[in-house]
């Protein structure tokens, strides 16, 4: 995958969160909040945990750990505060891909998860960050969809 194709996946990652955010605006306060049939129960933590993974895993191409810590002001309450953090890291992601070595990018990064230390180049981290944004983005697609607000086509091409 060359750099082209890397800033293609990531302006469609953020394109599509832009639309689910936008639609989501579109919910009352007591549906964006409510128990739902969501990986994450509730629109709002949906929401929350595809950003924080973002800037996890973002942190994690650039070098830093994590180390189960939040960015300052994690997690924001509402969905302007969402919005503001994930314009934030949706700018950081893309200047990240934007200015990275190819040769950078091809590097491996390790991480300990639940079966031990595993390894995968940046390129393919930075892949998972959209496949993993597109699982969750489904189901609150589907939400959303049900609620008469659908965020409309989030196909990648």
């Amino acid at each position: 995958m060359d750099r082209q194709d890397l800033l293609f996946l990531v302006r469609y990652h953020i394109r599509s969160n832009e639309r689910i955010l936008q639609a989501t605006t579109e919910l009352s306060e007591e549906e964006f909040l409510a128990s739902a049939p969501l990986d994450y129960e509730t629109p709002i933590e949906t929401l929350l945990h595809i950003a924080i993974v973002d800037w996890s895993w973002r942190e994690a191409c650039i070098g830093n750990d994590d180390d189960d810590s939040y960015p300052d002001g994690w997690p924001p309450g509402d969905l302007q505060g969402i919005r503001a953090f994930w314009d934030g890291e949706h700018a950081r992601l893309l200047s990240y891909v934007a200015s990275a070595d190819m040769g950078e990018l091809g590097r491996s990064i390790t991480w300990k998860g639940e079966g031990g230390h595993s390894s995968a180049s940046r390129i393919l981290v930075l892949a998972h960050i959209v496949n993993h944004g597109t699982q969750h983005r489904s189901e609150l697609a589907r939400f959303l969809t049900e609620r008469g607000h659908s965020p409309g086509d989030l196909d990648l091409l």
